[in-house]
């Protein structure tokens, strides 16, 4: 057999590769799999923790700043007796929102943003169980907040039940007179349940 035939029958052995040059190759093969697109497709799409993270702190400051001028409407309507700046309605649909956004649109999202951030950092992982569920969570509280806001620029949806929002102060009508024969039996009243 000559040296022809016997490098046709058994081809040579792929050359060694050091444990170095192969965890190069391997790293850069999971860079490429975690690197996110370019542009702002890939800004909207990312999965990684700390963007997702920052998006929730800096949205839910956003949302801060909207609240804080709901409030800073509300002080302006309380610096004098008998002002007119809001009407009641109006004054209450602004207590609503401004309520409903300082804890559910900032308190809340503001520390799982700061968790989402430090956490994974903390614990020494590359990034978050099910991240594409987390970048769709940021989303709905984006959207939910959105339409929180919308819905009190639009003046036939303007939410206006006390932060609360619960039953019982949101069945209360403000200038009906009551038929009852005493204060405690109306079913808007804080000394019992409602009717």
């Amino acid at each position: 057999m000559t040296t022809t035939q016997a490098l046709e029958t058994h081809p040579a052995p792929p050359p060694r590769v050091s444990a170095a040059g192969a965890d190069d190759r391997g790293r850069a093969a999971l860079e490429r799999t975690w690197r996110r697109p370019p542009g702002l497709l890939g800004w909207l799409t990312s999965t990684d923790h700390k963007e997702i993270g920052l998006r929730f702190i800096v949205t839910a400051f956003v949302f801060f700043v909207l609240a804080g001028i709901l409030a800073l409407h509300m002080r302006v309507q309380l610096a004098v007796p008998r002002n007119t700046f809001l009407s009641n309605d109006v004054y209450n649909q602004f207590f609503t929102t401004h309520g409903t956004a300082m804890m559910f649109l900032f308190a809340v999202p503001v520390m799982e943003g700061m968790g989402l951030y430090f956490v994974p950092l903390l614990i020494g992982t590359r990034n978050v169980s099910f991240p594409r569920l987390l970048n769709f969570s940021y989303y709905l509280y984006l959207f939910s907040g959105l339409a929180l806001f919308a819905g009190l620029a639009a003046r036939s949806t303007r939410p206006g039940t006390g932060w609360t929002s619960g039953r019982r102060w949101s069945r209360c009508p403000r200038s009906a007179p009551w038929p009852g024969p005493s204060r405690s039996s109306r079913p808007c009243s804080s000394s019992g349940p409602s009717a």
